[in-house]
């Protein structure tokens, strides 16, 4: 079903593709676009597939077209001396050329206001940080060149939104230490899989994937968080087959609904995937460079290279946390002496009030790619540092 925005509503979507599922037991599949390219999607039963597509779309909008810079000045306008020593720490390794201490410390960044996680007070961050786009900000994409959607969030209610933001963040954070250091918390056995799924709609689509190819699941979680990060990864041998490697992951407080939320993502990707390939699409004309990578990696292979020796470290050393909750991330992040901002903005969709929110940290990674231009040493990596595999820091992180 095709539904379109003939009245021509500025702040809606131009396009709501609906694709329900041809079996009842499977999610519905929802496409959102506009006529600039803006897209999100989302997979689930009843509405909810509805609206993770909306949400999707309008964050992505939002942190391409929508975020403005405040002003211009250096870092130490508004930020302490610990706060700037940490972005150019970060930014002299994010560079895509060498650039000197005292050129960052010097330069005059496009600025946006944002707020301290650690007591939200008002400061100044770089805009290029926040923003998806460098339209406006070529002055400054030298020093940040690579960006994505991590740590972005939108949501009506914006306590969630600023939950949503920082546990996304983390989530990739706990992804890259996996990738680098072949190491996890635990190996999800299909026993377990079957009694946390037990009951839910999501079983059958794990089921089919199963009977399809093979599906491995990582609890790739930090003990020093609350909380479980699940990843999920299918592998196909069969030649014939579109989809050879596909991955999903998803960080909530109780594991029964990372698992349900991660075998989802994955879901949404495969279906992506699996049409592409079928209409015999170009992936060189695919416009977003994670995307085009990712589609590169649709090979067995990849699902060997993620899966293969993998350690299970500190399986027994779990944090006993109050809840799942962003005080307690705060708390956390606090006490391990990792700085980070809230980038907030309240506006309205349809007359709805919302807010667009993104949380950001230089003592964290600052993007996915670990390949290149990333700030490997940081506050973060420090603990696993001397875990990490020099092999695979030549080669990105497999995940859309």
């Amino acid at each position: 079903m095709k539904l379109v925005n003939a009245m021509q509503k500025p702040d809606l979507p131009g396009i709501l593709l609906l694709q329900p599922a041809g079996l009842l037991s499977l999610p519905n599949s929802v496409e959102v676009s506009d006529a600039l390219s803006v897209n999100g999607s989302g997979v689930g039963g009843g509405a909810r597939s509805i609206k993770a597509a909306l949400g999707e779309y309008f964050e992505r909008r939002h942190f391409y077209r929508e975020l403005l810079s405040t002003k211009n000045g250096v870092l130490n306008e508004s930020l302490t001396k610990i706060e700037v020593d940490s972005f150019v720490r970060a930014l002299t390794q994010t560079a895509s050329k060498f650039v000197s201490v005292d050129e960052i410390e010097k330069h005059q960044f496009s600025l946006t206001r944002v707020m301290r996680a650690s007591d939200f007070s008002e400061c100044f961050i770089p805009t290029i940080t926040i923003s998806l786009s460098a339209y406006g900000l070529e002055k400054d994409n030298f020093l940040y060149p690579l960006r994505d959607t991590c740590g972005c969030s939108f949501h009506w209610d914006l306590n969630v939104a600023f939950l949503g933001a920082i546990k996304e963040y983390l989530e990739r954070q706990f992804l890259i230490r996996f990738w680098l250091t072949k190491q996890c918390r635990s190996l999800i056995s299909r026993v377990e899989v079957e009694s946390l799924l037990a009951g839910r709609n999501v079983k059958c689509l794990y089921d089919a994937l199963t009977f399809s190819g093979e599906v491995s699941i990582f609890d790739i979680s930090d003990n020093r968080f609350p909380g479980v990060c699940l990843l999920v990864v299918y592998g196909q041998k069969k030649a014939n087959h579109h989809v050879k490697y596909c991955a999903g992951m998803s960080y909530c407080g109780e594991m029964a609904e990372a698992l349900e939320k991660s075998v989802l993502e994955l879901w949404q990707t495969y279906r992506f995937m699996d049409l592409f390939k079928a209409i015999e699409s170009d992936e060189d004309k695919v416009e977003d460079s994670y995307l085009r990578y990712f589609l590169s990696c649709n090979d067995y292979i990849t699902y060997q290279e993620i899966t293969d020796y993998v350690v299970v470290a500190d399986e027994q050393n779990r944090g006993n946390f109050s809840a799942f909750s962003l005080e307690v991330f705060l708390s956390v992040l606090k006490k391990l002496g990792i700085m980070g901002y809230f980038y907030s903005k309240c506006s309205n969709v349809n007359g709805v009030s919302c807010v667009f929110t993104k949380y950001i940290s230089p003592d964290l990674f600052l993007h996915m790619d670990n390949s290149k231009n990333i700030n490997l040493k940081n506050r973060y990596s420090e603990n696993f540092e001397s875990s990490i595999l020099s092999s695979r820091l030549e080669t990105m992180v497999p995940f859309p």
